[in-house]
């Protein structure tokens, strides 16, 4: 039996609708199973997917269509006829082959003892990188000739392609929710921190002015009647609220940047940060290392936003904040920070990435989506009576 030696246009013009439709085209693999396995008399035509992340092949599309018990095949990468088509990239012809896998062989249709001849060509992408296997059999023997793999081979070229169409697609649109995901994140952080600005300002600054508007008000008052010691008492109130307020504000202004962080590092910074808190026993370890600014300024927001927690919520009485740089294949820094504290309960929510932390939030949102921003991770460990700990895992660039 002599196979044809050209690529009909008919033939080539269905293999074109097939693959060229709308949606994912494995949905219309088993047409083209179909299809090929009538254009060239054969007994059947099975297309296998490639799975990268387990480097094996599985079974795409078949025709026949394969049972529940075939459809599961699945053969390593690089081993056996058709992982080497896939590996190799190269078609393999075979002449009364005897495959062992015995599901394998139900899949093909094969009795005991019963040979089969194959062609298996890769479905090649214009960069030569292997999509698919497209494997065509006989079950009886059967000789090939070079056009007959030629053909094969420029069909499969077309399924190759549609794949990798397929698959850059799915990437832009992975790329594209990521990107979506990101900007949302960043504007989620920015209004949290413009919402913890405006409360600072609203319970310092704007209430220690409002008591200073009104005690200047009240000197006035005391100077048009001519009671110049209430006057007096009233504007040395009204200074200790300036006063206050200036404190205040320049609280506030070292909240948004840190002046120390700026000029000489995080570490120093940090060293910085547990002086301004005089209410804890803050006792910091940092390591003087050379970090990208936008993971220096992620880092010391959550050991500010973290010992802000322990004076405001936690009872602490002492706060450890420690900085360290960690080797290995992905080289990564480390911030740990752990109160005293009265801590919290847990159990009630597990806290896991993409999940939200646990209640009490305290400021862990923010903390959270400032390392997903730096694709790192944030645990908190904390129980009732026991404490609490925040450890952010943040990966490095690896150097050249």
């Amino acid at each position: 039996m002599t196979g044809p030696t050209a690529l009909p246009a008919e033939l080539l013009a269905a293999v074109t609708r097939i693959v060229g439709g709308g949606g994912a085209v494995e949905t219309r693999l088993p047409e083209l199973a179909r299809l090929l396995t009538e254009h060239f008399g054969a007994d059947g035509c099975i297309v296998y997917g490639i799975d990268s992340a387990a480097d094996e092949l599985y079974v795409s599309a078949a025709h026949p269509p394969p049972g529940d018990d075939t459809a599961t095949l699945r053969l390593p990468l690089g081993f056996g006829v058709t992982g080497r088509v896939a590996a190799d990239g190269i078609p393999v012809v075979l002449v009364d082959d005897e495959p062992r896998n015995a599901v394998h062989r139900a899949l093909l249709g094969l009795a005991d003892g019963q040979p089969v001849s194959r062609v298996c060509v890769p479905a090649l992408s214009p960069d030569d990188r292997t999509w698919a296997v497209v494997a065509i059999h006989w079950r009886t023997r059967r000789d090939f000739s070079q056009a007959e793999v030629a053909q094969a081979q420029s069909l499969a070229r077309l399924v190759g392609l549609r794949l990798q169409r397929d698959a850059a697609l799915r990437e832009a649109s992975e790329h594209r929710s990521a990107w979506e995901g990101l900007v949302a994140v960043t504007v989620s952080a920015q209004e949290a921190e413009r919402r913890r600005v405006a409360a600072d300002l609203h319970d310092g600054v704007t209430q220690a002015i409002a008591s200073l508007a009104f005690h200047l008000s009240a000197a006035e008052v005391a100077l048009t009647e001519s009671e110049p010691e209430f006057a007096l008492e009233q504007v040395q109130a009204a200074q200790q609220l300036a006063d206050l307020a200036f404190t205040e504000a320049r609280t506030a202004i070292a909240g948004l940047r840190s002046p120390v962080l700026d000029d000489l590092g995080l570490a120093a910074g940090l060293e910085s940060l547990a002086r301004s808190v005089p209410q804890l026993v803050v006792r910091v370890e940092a390591a003087d290392l050379d970090l990208p600014e936008h993971v220096a300024t992620a880092l010391y927001r959550i050991a500010q936003e973290s010992i802000q927690n322990a004076v405001k919520h936690s009872g602490a009485a002492a706060v450890f904040v420690r900085l360290d740089r960690v080797d290995g294949a992905e080289p990564a820094v480390l911030l740990v920070v752990g109160d005293d504290g009265r801590g919290f309960d847990l159990s009630q929510r597990s806290y896991t990435p993409g999940d939200g932390p646990p209640e009490p939030r305290y400021g862990l949102v923010g903390m959270h989506e400032r390392i997903q921003l730096l694709g790192g991770r944030l645990t908190v460990e904390s129980s009732v009576g026991s404490g609490t700990t925040v450890r952010a895992v943040v990966p490095l660039p690896v150097e050249d």
